[in-house]
């Protein structure tokens, strides 16, 4: 059974974050459609960190958001960066803290920032060599963060995963070079060091996405031709090598890893697959030899973004209509879509965060939103 739950407030104040629109008070018409979690959403909050900045990518760590923003002048002149710590206590009323000026700009639909402990962790580029850096800053106090290191790492740095004492960097070289894993030991955050790096084994792929989990790194890449996901074998920091890969249409977007399971959003722009938009699932009990189980189709529209899994239910940013698919993947060989969360018309999601019973988005648009979504659950 389908149901549609429509919203109408009289303020006006949205707020979207990583794949959940939240409103805080507004004119405009929010609609939620379709089932389970979906039906039972409701919208809490919103706060737009800048008025002037897109936001990029973004990591929860306890009762606070990381958020990376960029003034949308990518390798101009002109070109700047930012990073908020956002106070989410009150999900009603998340606010910033603090924000910090770092050096370089993020590129579109970078995921690179991460929270670990009393550290965050963030890549940014301008295009040289001498400032496409991992940065590390101390945020202890999260109204006043302090820059505590860098080291260089290759063109471009499109993610970011931190585990341990280590530091992930995908990096995207040029379309006719071999993108780079590298791997930083971040065990003094004053001194990073780069101790161990491969490549993606074929040339142009342009890497989208990583999250590592236990001696694996996994890695979105796309390309002009075929696009592969891949698996990267980190057991040894100082040798990792490319384990595994499959052919993942022309564009793999966002990943989550769950227990045994792997989920990836496909958007494909390219004739003959023009607008195929999915989730994937792949089996990855065994890293060596993994494959997909089952496949969601979403709407044509969705151009899907990122995923988050919270339990028996995946979260995917849908960019262009401005919404957020909600999966059922309790048999992840027959996910089924429940429905969609609209968001207003130019929201863009492109990250979501899920935390408990608590769903969050940034939007990709100048007074980009965080967002945050009560999906109803425990």
């Amino acid at each position: 059974m389908r149901v549609t739950i429509r919203a109408s407030l009289a303020a006006c104040k949205v707020g979207l974050l990583c794949g959940a629109l939240l409103l805080a008070g507004c004119g405009a018409s929010s609609s939620f459609h379709a089932g389970s979690t979906a039906n039972t959403a409701s919208v809490v909050g919103s706060v737009v960190p800048s008025s002037s900045y897109e936001l990029d990518a973004f990591d929860i760590q306890g009762n606070y958001a990381y958020i990376l923003g960029d003034n949308g002048n990518q390798g101009s002149g002109s070109s700047a960066a930012q990073f908020y710590v956002v106070d989410i206590t009150h999900p009603a009323s998340p606010t910033v803290v603090s924000t910090t000026s770092i050096t370089g700009f993020i590129n579109y639909r970078q995921s690179g920032i991460r929270v670990q402990g009393q550290y965050v962790y963030l890549v940014s580029s301008t295009g040289t060599a001498s400032t496409n850096l991992l940065q590390i800053y101390d945020v202890s106090n999260p109204s006043a963060p302090a820059f505590v290191g860098s080291v260089q790492v290759p063109l471009y740095g499109f993610g970011l995963w931190v585990s341990g004492e280590y530091a992930y960097v995908i990096s995207y070289v040029g379309v006719n070079s071999l993108s780079t894993l590298v791997v930083v030991d971040i065990s003094n955050p004053a001194s990073p060091t780069i101790v161990g790096s491969t490549n993606t084994g074929t040339p142009g792929v342009n890497v989208a996405d990583i999250k590592v989990v236990g001696n694996y790194a996994y890695v979105a890449g796309q390309s002009n031709g075929q696009s592969e996901i891949l698996v990267f074998d980190i057991s040894n920091p100082a040798s990792p090598y490319l384990l595994s890969s499959l052919p993942a249409g022309h564009s793999p977007q966002g990943l989550d890893v769950e227990g045994n399971f792997w989920y990836q959003t496909i958007y494909d722009v390219i004739p003959p697959y023009n607008d195929y938009t999915t989730l994937n699932i792949y089996n990855i009990s065994n890293p060596s030899t993994f494959y997909q189980v089952g496949t969601a189709t979403l709407s044509a529209t969705c151009h899907p973004q990122d995923v988050t899994v919270e339990g028996t239910t995946a979260y995917v940013a849908c960019y262009t209509d401005s919404s957020v698919a909600v999966v059922d993947v309790s048999n992840p060989t027959s996910p089924s879509v429940d429905g969609y969360i609209s968001l207003p018309a130019t929201s863009y999601p492109i990250f979501l965060e899920s935390k408990g019973r608590y769903v969050y988005s940034i939007s990709n648009t100048t007074g980009g939103m965080l967002s945050v979504i009560d999906t109803g659950g425990a």
